[in-house]
């Protein structure tokens, strides 16, 4: 990098916290570090503010497409190429698609943080999108989706969001349906590319042994040709929840369900008493889903429950398996559970918080070790809350919540999420199963 675009004074904006730093280059591509001492790699993450919210109404899939193409090819390396320079690094680069964000990530020595950088810098800038690999990517995903079919809890997972979230990207099936995904042409790759990838939505992440200034230095080299449109960003309105029930039957012996319940936004203020809750809820081998479903009755062999959030909205997720006998009486269970801490007749203890903050702190403590986990929340964190949030804030925001406030949005969360329950089984084609005027019946007797 030319010491004129170091030193030239509108080149980064530059704010410190405690051991990370950020620099915003002039075209507003952002750069985070965080230095780890006593490693000799380096965590990179390519984070760019395109996904399935994004994606043109019936073009389903084209951001997780884009994503598969990336290493197909660039006006100045082939795919075999861009290959051997993964290989050659010792690492792995990998990409995935997220339904609000599209990423790219390695772990390399420090040696090659130069070298990998521009070969991102080359992909997400100057990939080709050749019409041959469009349609060999199109295969492999049909064969990725094809495979998902197979899968009844994933089934029934992606089929609860497109439920809860129905007629809103929200809802969509990350990697579009194989209809959808058939339906992709080369210009709509190449629209969605030009349109989506901005320098204003890049974030460029990294955690390990590096100098945050030669990484701006590198970054600045790479992504310098990168221009941004101008356009500002449109989002859809936040979705609406929708409850009840859904039944898919395919030929398995068991029948896999799976429960969502209104939630918050990722950046609520609420957060850490909804992950706390779920912790408590079916978080753990501690919690009362697994105490009472599995060691106290036998119903299930695996059950549990997980807050997932996006920017516009979220949901807590129920999920296991029983047998197509036993269904009604599981779900009886599991909506006891949940109004038994809805209605305070079953509040939660001293000792249910005081495990739900040790594990909750524990984890994080556990994850901030490993220079990939603390990447991707550099990288998360930026994108959104458009700052950094240090263990010290985090564990402290986990401590302060108290019983009461932790029983006050217990009751809260459960007087809402219990009127929108929304229940997605998929399971073989019995009458438990597929009698959804009994299930819904059920489902009505606790709300």
């Amino acid at each position: 990098m030319s010491s004129r675009r170091i030193e030239g004074g509108n080149l980064e904006k530059r704010f410190k916290w405690s051991m990370v730093e950020q620099s915003v280059l002039d075209n507003q591509v952002r750069v985070v570090t965080k230095r780890m001492e006593g490693v000799r790699s380096i965590s990179l993450g390519f984070l760019m503010a395109a996904g399935p919210m994004d994606e043109p109404e019936g073009r389903s899939g084209i951001a997780h497409l884009t994503e598969h193409l990336m290493f197909n090819g660039t006006g100045r390396r082939d795919a075999d190429e861009i290959a051997r320079m993964m290989d050659t690094t010792g690492g792995q680069v990998n990409g995935f698609t997220s339904r609000d964000y599209t990423c790219f990530t390695t772990t390399v020595l420090d040696d090659y943080r130069t070298y990998l950088i521009d070969l991102m810098g080359d992909l997400l800038l100057n990939s080709q999108f050749a019409e041959n690999a469009v349609h060999q990517e199109k295969e492999t995903i049909d064969r990725e989706l094809s495979a998902q079919l197979d899968r009844p809890d994933v089934c029934a997972h992606e089929r609860l969001k497109a439920h809860v979230w129905q007629g809103h990207p929200l809802g969509r099936p990350i990697g579009g349906t194989i209809a959808s995904v058939a339906g992709l042409q080369q210009r709509d790759v190449i629209d969605f590319h030009g349109r989506n990838y901005q320098p204003r939505r890049l974030i460029i992440a990294a955690a390990g042994n590096v100098n945050h200034q030669d990484l701006v230095s590198n970054a600045a080299d790479a992504f310098w040709t990168m221009k941004d449109d101008g356009k500002i960003d449109a989002r859809p309105p936040r979705p609406r929840f929708y409850g009840g029930v859904t039944v898919k039957c395919m030929g398995v012996s068991h029948v896999y369900f799976s429960i969502g319940l209104k939630s918050a936004p990722y950046t609520a203020m609420e957060r850490y008493l909804i992950h706390l809750f779920v912790v408590i809820l079916g978080g753990g081998l501690s919690s009362r889903l697994f105490r009472k479903l599995r060691q106290e009755l036998g119903l299930v062999y695996e059950i549990h429950a997980e807050y997932q959030a996006y920017r516009d909205d979220g949901v807590i997720v129920v999920e296991g398996s029983t047998t197509p006998e036993l269904l009604h009486t599981v779900l009886s269970q599991i909506f006891l559970e949940i109004k038994g801490l809805g209605l305070q007749m079953l509040p939660v203890s001293e000792e249910e918080l005081w495990i739900a903050k040790m594990q909750l702190k524990g984890r994080h403590i556990i994850a901030q070790e490993n220079s990939h986990t603390c990447m991707s929340s550099l990288a998360t964190q930026a994108f959104y809350f458009n700052r950094f949030i240090d263990s010290e804030e985090i564990l402290f925001q986990i401590q302060q919540v108290d019983l009461e406030r932790m029983n006050h949005i217990t009751a809260n969360i459960l007087s809402d999420g219990l009127t929108d329950a929304a229940i997605t089984l998929v399971g073989p084609p019995c009458e438990p199963v597929c009698n959804t005027t009994a299930l819904e019946k059920l489902l009505r007797e606790f709300q």
